[in-house]
């Protein structure tokens, strides 16, 4: 069983204490419901489903942080398009904390977060992740006008706040003035966009796409590093790097004994986070993981890989990250 079978048994049984996999998943059905209605009839009824969600990803980044981001790094179903909107959630969540925004403004943005592509879910819902061509003269027009697009929805909504509607329709600008679809620069495009921003260019690279495989974060955190102070706010691309750590909860790391090991949480010392092996030295599957001190010179880290394949990975990740009572 893999990680997401595991999360879907232990969600459909109707316990309220949930692994972080089967919390993202439930999160994921009650978003893809959202939209759902929210095409068909964008009211404050169906808008107000956003704030729900955002109170509870607050709630569950307070508490169990570590957890929910190794459960939308590690997560593959295909089933869950729209994770990527969960996972910059969530990083928006963990980054407007350190930068001083308020509970509040915080909420909005998470909402912002979560509606961000409502303007072209028809196209998404095409896959266009998984597509393998170019895009289109008619994908690139649409994919160009989406943030107006979902500015009008939100607005039919009834949705009013700055925060939410400032960072949906400025999320792709670029500082260097060359992103859409206003060519904003600068101090022109709010705080809360360029936060969302960063958040939205993490994720898409480390998501798989249909013209490559997700990359590993060590790679995502390079290209955003050499972007900063050009397309990239500076200050944030280091709260980025701050809210995650160089090896980011969830990533999948060789250790000096061979041992292949996911990332669980940061520890006092950042440049050497707990980890727990699922494959031995000699790559057999383990029954359940091994914690291991990064710190021991024998469990150093050598480098990161792709995940690996475990007969019962679910199984053995689950137990790594506390439950959510949800």
């Amino acid at each position: 069983m893999g990680v997401d079978a595991a999360s879907e048994k232990q969600a459909s049984a109707g316990s309220k204490a949930l692994s972080v996999f089967a919390w993202v998943d439930v999160q994921h059905k009650f978003l893809a419901d959202t939209y759902d209605q929210l095409l068909i009839t964008p009211d404050r009824k169906h808008i107000s489903r956003c704030l729900y969600l955002g109170h509870k990803i607050q709630h569950a980044c307070q508490h169990h942080a570590m957890g929910v981001l190794a459960a939308l790094q590690l997560n593959r179903n295909p089933r869950n398009q729209h994770v990527k909107e969960l996972y910059a959630a969530v990083l928006c969540e963990l980054m407007g904390r350190q930068v001083g925004m308020s509970p509040s403004a915080r909420l909005l943005l998470i909402c912002a977060a979560l509606t961000q592509d409502i303007g072209m879910l028809d196209l998404q819902d095409d896959r266009l992740d998984k597509q393998t061509t170019e895009l289109t003269d008619a994908q690139r027009r649409q994919i160009q006008k989406h943030p107006l697009n979902g500015l009008k929805i939100l607005e039919q909504a009834g949705v009013k706040d700055a925060v939410w509607l400032s960072a949906v329709e400025q999320h792709h600008e670029r500082l260097d003035g060359k992103g859409y679809p206003q060519a904003l620069s600068g101090k022109q495009i709010s705080q809360a966009a360029r936060v969302l921003s960063l958040a939205d260019i993490y994720v898409a690279m480390a998501r798989p796409r249909g013209d490559r495989p997700a990359l590993l974060p060590r790679d995502a955190m390079k290209q955003i590093f050499h972007s900063r102070g050009v397309h990239i706010d500076a200050d944030l691309a280091k709260v980025l790097i701050s809210v995650l750590g160089t090896q980011p909860p969830g990533s999948w790391v060789r250790l000096a004994n061979n041992e292949i090991a996911v990332v669980i949480r940061r520890s006092d010392v950042p440049a050497f986070p707990l980890v727990g092996s699922v494959l031995s030295a000699e790559a057999e599957h383990l029954e359940q993981a091994i914690l291991r001190d990064t710190s021991d010179r024998s469990f150093s880290m050598v480098e990161m890989v792709s995940a690996p394949f475990h007969f019962n990975l679910g199984a053995v990740l689950a137990p790594l990250w506390p439950s959510i009572t949800d």
